[in-house]
């Protein structure tokens, strides 16, 4: 019997080594964290303030004038990139009054004929140098964009008469704009022929550009 107990305990104690061995292995634990997810941003910001506040208001115009009526600073200030399209909405031209140098024939209505006469360009100076160079491109009225050629200056064929940019809309004008970089300076340049008659006096156009950032 006492045979038998002492081998009963040696087994025990045996087992109670290799349990022992089993617990004291290496080990080693890693844990990850404050694991999160987060949205982007996808933000435009167009002229110097956001949301945009600024606008063309040009008034007493005349047969001669040109220039540049418009450069607003054309941004993704989010995270994400995105693509840019541009709208302008329909031209509403007002006859407003009718001058006695006008003649009588053109004031038999409440629409005016400045938006038929005056010439207008509206481009993204990419590089924002203030001149046509390579990247840059302009919106035409066929609603198309046309990059930039070898030339000097913004070519006449960028002009066009206002009312032909009535509802207009260039989709995807400008692509892969990066989060925190410049589309460019978005232009819009004038020209009232010098050849304009009296038909346009105190005439005005009133339209809207819509700018428009979309996840790229």
């Amino acid at each position: 019997m006492k045979k038998i107990l002492f081998s009963l305990s040696v087994i025990a104690a045996a087992a109670a080594v290799i349990t022992g061995g089993t617990l004291a292995y290496f080990s080693d634990t890693e844990t990850s964290t404050g694991n999160s997810f987060a949205a982007g941003t996808l933000n435009l910001q167009v002229g110097s303030a956001d949301p945009m506040t600024e606008h063309m208001a040009f008034s007493s115009m005349k047969p001669g004038d040109a220039a540049n009526a418009a450069a607003w600073l054309t941004k993704n200030t989010g995270s994400l990139a995105g693509k840019l399209t541009v709208a302008v909405s329909t031209i509403t031209n007002n006859e407003n009054a009718c001058i006695e140098s006008e003649g009588d024939s053109t004031c038999t209505g409440p629409d005016g004929e400045l938006g038929a006469n005056l010439k207008v360009a509206f481009w993204m100076d990419v590089d924002k140098s203030a001149s046509w160079t390579s990247g840059d491109y302009y919106l035409n009225s066929a609603g198309t964009k046309v990059p930039w050629t070898i030339a000097e200056t913004l070519p006449t064929a960028a002009y066009d008469i206002l009312n032909n940019y009535s509802g207009k809309t260039w989709t995807d004008a400008q692509t892969n704009i990066a989060g925190g970089s410049d589309a460019g300076n978005f232009r819009v340049e004038y020209d009232l022929p010098i050849a304009t008659s009296n038909i346009i006096q105190s005439d005005s156009s009133v339209f809207d550009i819509t700018f428009t950032l979309n996840q790229q």
